[in-house]
């Protein structure tokens, strides 16, 4: 062998047996142990794992989807993430004197109230109002007047 074939070796050799400890977690009194979240492996207060997707829903009384059940409403409004959506979700497609509506950045949905007199559709909860101002078609607006989100049944 030559010298360099066995300087090869040598450095080979040295590599395998490195031990260094790269992915050994140390542990102090000012760190927390931190441990990977599984998919599917957590739940909430209901049972519903958000982890994959479900939530409570108040109206369903059930774990749902709200991407898979709900009518999505896109923002509108200047002022709001234009990334992130709105959702309704009625009781059923014939009971429709509640809607639950999920806003983003708001912690729980709300329950909004159908007023009566109105053809098509009003519903109102606290500040808010969602509307069916065509049919199948809604929008939420604020105490303003000022349209926040809308989108259309598919």
């Amino acid at each position: 062998m030559n010298t360099i074939q066995i300087l090869v070796i040598s450095c080979l050799f040295f590599m395998a047996c490195n031990t260094s400890k790269q992915n050994k977690v140390t542990e102090t009194k000012n760190e927390k142990e931190v441990s990977p979240i599984m998919v599917g492996n957590d739940e909430d207060a209901y049972g519903c794992k958000p982890s994959t997707g479900y939530q409570w829903s108040e109206i369903k009384k059930e774990c749902i989807r709200i991407f898979e059940v709900g009518i999505k409403l896109n923002p509108v409004s200047k002022e709001l993430d234009q990334t992130t959506a709105a959702f309704i979700v009625f009781k059923s497609a014939t009971e429709k004197s509640q809607v639950e509506v999920f806003m983003p950045n708001h912690e729980k949905s709300m329950l909004f109230q159908l007023e009566k007199g109105n053809q098509l559709g009003k519903w109102k909860y606290e500040n808010y109002e969602l509307i069916e101002f065509e049919k199948g078609t809604y929008k939420v607006i604020d105490s303003t007047n000022h349209s926040l989100y809308e989108g259309k049944e598919m």
